[in-house]
């Protein structure tokens, strides 16, 4: 979920013993510097990204899908707010599986973020996960989520619940995200989700068309500030409330949070 314009191809093979296999390869722009590049800021660099998702297995009962992908020059803002310099380039690793037993769904995801910084700084004197505080290195981050859904054939209700966690170093595919306090899924921290969805029992007007209400409540526990964003060194957020030497020295660019609540409901509407 970044701000990226692009393109994917995919390949579906017809192999009896992989059901349902596909692969796409992915690209994207996430900034452009022009064709001569930016006169007012030289040297600054294009940020592209590619990815490659292999599905070597999807049917109804079992879902299995590996997928990498890379962030090349990546810029220190979103060109909405001005780039200013490249910081360097970042990799992804995951994988999803899915199943559904009779009316249980269960999934679990794993995935790996990877840094490679260059020396460049933003005007706040921050890099790709380092600052004057902490030294530029190649820094991981890994995450896990899970969770399962019981459907309500009878009634078309469903009840679900999620779990994730995020290491110190975790940078998610998701700041683009449109959550209440940020992307639960680059959270630095673990967030507890618990939802019911309602389907209205009507007849769509469209071939695959339904209309449903969710209602759902997610808590959100920080361990580390900076959830969601690649610049800067994140710093463990139980130090900052102790006023720790290491923690004082560090810049915060955003007020840290220990903890949040979301309570929401939605109305959606698929064609």
């Amino acid at each position: 979920d970044y701000a990226f314009d692009g393109l994917s191809l995919g390949y579906a093979p017809d192999i009896e013993a992989l059901p349902g296999a596909y692969a796409k390869f992915c690209y994207g722009k996430g900034f452009d510097s022009g064709f001569q590049g930016n006169p007012s800021q030289p040297g600054i660099k294009d940020t592209d990204f590619y990815g490659l998702n292999v599905v070597p297995y999807d049917t109804e009962k079992l879902h299995v899908e590996l997928q990498y992908d890379t962030g090349r020059n990546i810029f220190d803002a979103p060109s909405d707010f001005g780039v200013t310099t490249n910081l360097g380039n970042i990799d992804w690793w995951g994988g999803v599986v899915m199943s559904k037993l009779d009316n249980l769904n269960l999934f679990f995801s794993a995935a790996t973020s990877k840094t490679d910084p260059n020396n460049n700084v933003n005007p706040m004197g921050a890099g790709l996960l380092w600052d004057s505080a902490h030294p530029k290195e190649s820094l991981t981050g890994t995450a896990f989520y899970l969770g399962g859904r019981y459907d309500f054939n009878s009634t078309r209700t469903k009840i679900g619940a999620e779990y994730n966690h995020g290491s110190k170093n975790w940078i998610g595919m998701v700041p683009a995200a449109d959550d209440v306090w940020t992307s639960k899924l680059g959270t630095r921290g673990d967030v507890y989700e618990a939802y019911v969805i309602q389907e209205l029992k009507k007849s769509p007007i469209s071939k695959k068309g339904k209309a449903f209400f969710r209602l759902g409540y997610q808590y959100y526990k920080f361990d580390y500030t900076g959830s969601n964003n690649w610049v800067g060194a994140p710093s463990k957020i139980s130090d900052l409330s102790t006023g720790t030497p290491s923690a004082v020295n560090a810049p915060q660019f955003f007020a840290p949070i220990k903890d949040a609540k979301d309570l929401y409901l939605t109305f959606d509407v698929q064609f």
